[in-house]
């Protein structure tokens, strides 16, 4: 009896500090900006990071860099010498982490880092009030501004397994942004808001530095801390004519969202979804089952990649709308992280992302309602039912 009322008095506890975190981290929220700017679509690690690396040695003011994860790695090692070899030149270097995502980078790394001068702070360490909710809070947001006139947005962390280096995930397929223009103002903005909240600081950024012509082309940002990504998904699902295409690693939208897509079908909607056939966290793919199913009996066309670790988050709607960024298609993204997205209409960018999605429909493999009941074994049933329960935290 006690330990019934026990348990009881616990989960509405539990409860209550969930409603009231994500409620304050929604009151957080700004909404959607519009600006203008240029991009250069990175569709490979190796391109990503080239271009990183090149415009990190060539900074001459600040660099302000925010990831979810920083991996103790090759990768992350020569990310971090490079940041203190600019920092030593006297270049401003402020580098943001998640906690929880990061927590495995080393003291020492932390250290070093400090030592030469760099700014280091951790986003979403374990605190009151709300503990719960902060413990499954996450900043996923992983954004680089260097000298105020390039901007960095996109699925990329740094480690290893990005550049296709974990030879269980094998090739590492991401999207990633390079910005320049008034957009990569915003981006600063929004890292200086992050970078306040962790430090305790009220800093201001740094006066823009882009020219005042440079970018004509039309973006958007969405900067989502509690369901802001998830309410422009939802509105984009419902007003969508012709297509939806949905790039993701993690597929788990929910009895609502994934209404939405069936209800698009209904009217006409041809609708594509890539996921991964090989997931890199556990149940993950086993919650997917129970949205994809109705899905593809609805006449849902969806892909697995099979070469490597599909990673990318993209949505196109009717070809005149796209949108990448750090936001995936699940609970998690939609109401438990802070993301940010970016969101254009210019034609010539969405024909290039196309191509690269083209590339990578190659590469995967049609599941089909037949295929997808034949794997749906008891096991697979079973741990359905755990991802079902576990979903908002997967």
């Amino acid at each position: 009896m006690w330990i019934v009322l026990f348990i009881t008095i616990l989960c509405l506890l539990a409860g209550i500090d969930f409603y009231f975190g994500h409620k304050k981290m929604v009151s957080l929220e700004k909404p959607p900006s519009a600006t203008r700017g240029e991009m250069l679509f990175l569709s490979t690690g190796y391109h990503f990071f080239d271009s990183l690396f090149h415009d990190i040695k060539e900074a001459t003011l600040h660099i302000h860099i925010q990831f979810y994860i920083l991996r103790d790695d090759e990768l992350g090692d020569e990310l971090c010498n490079s940041l203190i070899q600019k920092a030593k030149e006297g270049v401003e270097v402020r580098l943001l982490l998640d906690f929880l995502g990061s927590k495995e980078v080393k003291k020492e790394t932390i250290s070093s880092l400090k030592d030469a001068g760099i700014h280091f702070q951790y986003s979403n360490k374990p605190g009151f009030p709300y503990f719960l909710y902060r413990m499954n809070h996450r900043n996923h947001r992983k954004i680089t501004i260097i000298d105020g006139n390039i901007g960095y947005l996109g699925g990329y962390n740094a480690g290893n397994e990005y550049i296709g280096k974990n030879t269980k995930l094998g090739d590492w397929r991401d999207y990633h942004m390079k910005l320049k223009g008034p957009i990569v103002t915003e981006l600063q903005h929004s890292f200086f808001r992050d970078w306040n909240v962790a430090s305790g600081d009220d800093l201001t950024p740094p006066p823009p530095t882009h020219h005042e012509n440079e970018g004509q082309k039309e973006f958007m940002l969405i900067h989502s801390n509690g369901d802001a990504v998830y309410r422009f998904f939802f509105e984009k699902i419902q007003r969508a004519k012709k297509s939806i295409f949905i790039g993701s690693p993690y597929f788990i939208p929910g009895k609502k969202m994934n209404r939405a897509l069936l209800r698009a079908i209904k009217r006409g909607v041809e609708v594509t979804v890539l996921v991964p056939m090989n997931p890199d966290h556990v149940l993950v793919k086993e919650a997917s089952y129970q949205y994809l199913q109705p899905l593809l009996k609805a006449g849902a066309s969806i892909y697995q990649f099979h070469e490597g670790f599909y990673h990318s988050k993209v949505l196109i709607f009717d070809e005149n709308i796209c949108d990448i960024g750090t936001a995936n298609f699940d609970y998690r993204s939609f109401f438990f992280n802070d993301e940010i997205n970016c969101i254009f209409t210019e034609k010539a960018y969405i024909q290039e992302v196309k191509k690269v999605i083209e590339s990578d429909l190659a590469r995967s493999e049609k599941l089909t309602v037949e295929h997808l009941k034949k794997i749906r074994t008891v096991w697979v049933r079973i741990k359905e039912a755990t991802a079902f329960i576990v979903s908002p935290f997967l």
